[in-house]
């Protein structure tokens, strides 16, 4: 990050008395606005949480894998060691509602079997280009793209790593806005672009012709979007069927699915097997429209105003975001996940702290009333 901040067109707005915007910074003014104080007001860095973490010393390696300075070989060692040094800090993943490991297990599953299967896309390629977009003349949007590929028409094509779990409709717009904004700087630019996606480095798309139910009589192509440590698994009836059609007996097929399922892999089964299934990463394209572009200004443009039109000495006027939130059917429920387990201030923030003191009363004093004969 060091490097970043030192960019010599960076370094000229700050020195002009630009206001310089980020996505990051844009999304943190909304949604939660004293995580803004201290990060861009107070200036404090907190706590840097797993996700960031990890997904920043994967970032690093495949950008240096894409400039040829390292190899793909490389990548499972890089995973491993930093699991074992932020075992070693004590930094963890966060507990399922159960408190237990599944959200640790199936992160590092589903990385696993990209760091031991990535392959360096082909073609010409960039990557981490600052791209800078100016909302006015006195503000400013930074931001680094990932990856840029030079497509042999002399368009672009934008995409940006996700180490994150894949998008849920609803939240298509909020991630979107980063994409949209590349897009918009690259054509300010003077680049035709092509289209954005996301690289969604827990998922691999998997192409096969099967039957789309136990019932179809006839095969059909199937395209499926598939969490990579449960490659295997996910596939496991198809796979039988096709083993049954090859003509191996049932002992040979147990024991050639509970390899392939330890395994998480295609390479102990028949090559017959490992022809059909066509597995590649995920790469999940979002629209680029023109709708899609006035929308992420006037977002842009609004978090600005919001941020600017608070006065940085009164932190009364910073609040936290809401600890609670209206479910599905209309009830009020808690929600503090991020704040608990991926905010960087989860350690030092007076109102979590205070909330989950609250919470933690209120459940004694039920218990007490319940315990009372």
């Amino acid at each position: 990050m060091a490097k970043r901040d030192k960019d010599p067109r960076l370094q000229e707005l700050f020195k002009s008395g630009k206001a310089v915007y980020s996505i990051s910074k844009c999304n943190t003014i909304e949604e939660c606005l004293f995580e803004a104080y201290n990060t861009y007001i107070l200036h404090k860095k907190g706590t840097n949480g797993i996700y960031g973490v990890l997904g920043t010393k994967i970032h690093d390696k495949l950008q240096e894998i894409i400039e040829g300075t390292a190899t793909e070989a490389e990548l499972p060692d890089v995973l491993n060691q930093e699991l074992l040094d932020l075992e070693m800090l004590g930094i963890e993943f966060p507990k399922d509602f159960k408190g237990n490991d599944t959200i640790r297990n199936n992160w590092v599953a589903d990385m696993k079997h990209f760091c031991q299967t990535f392959k360096a896309p082909s073609g010409k390629f960039t990557t981490e280009e600052l791209v800078i977009y100016p909302l006015s003349e006195d503000r400013y949007v930074q931001g680094y793209i990932d990856l840029i590929r030079h497509n042999p028409d002399g368009t672009i094509s934008i995409y940006d790593w996700k180490t994150s779990t894949d998008f849920k409709a609803a939240d298509l717009l909020h991630h979107g806005r980063q994409l949209i904004f590349y897009a918009l700087a690259k054509e300010h630019d003077g680049f035709k672009v092509r289209d954005v996606s996301w690289i969604m480095l827990k998922y691999c798309e998997v192409t096969f012709m099967g039957k789309k139910r136990a019932n179809s009589k006839e095969k059909s192509k199937i395209t499926k979007v598939i969490s990579r440590g449960k490659l295997i698994s996910e596939l496991r009836n198809h796979i039988e069927y096709d083993l049954t059609e090859l003509g191996y007996d049932e002992l040979d097929i147990e024991f050639m699915i509970k390899t392939a399922l330890d395994n998480n892999s295609f390479d102990s089964l028949p090559e017959e097997i490992q022809k059909k299934y066509v597995v590649k990463p995920y790469v999940r394209k979002y629209d680029l429209t023109d709708e899609l572009k006035a929308e992420a200004v006037n977002y842009l443009n609004d978090m600005a105003d919001k941020f600017e039109a608070l006065d940085p000495d009164d932190e009364s006027q910073w609040p936290p975001r809401s600890f609670v939130k209206i479910n599905s059917k209309g009830n009020e429920s808690e929600d503090t996940f991020f704040c608990n387990n991926l905010c960087n201030f989860r350690n030092s923030c007076v109102h979590i702290k205070r909330f989950n003191e609250q919470r933690m009363l209120a459940k004694q004093e039920k218990d007490e009333d319940e315990n009372l004969f």
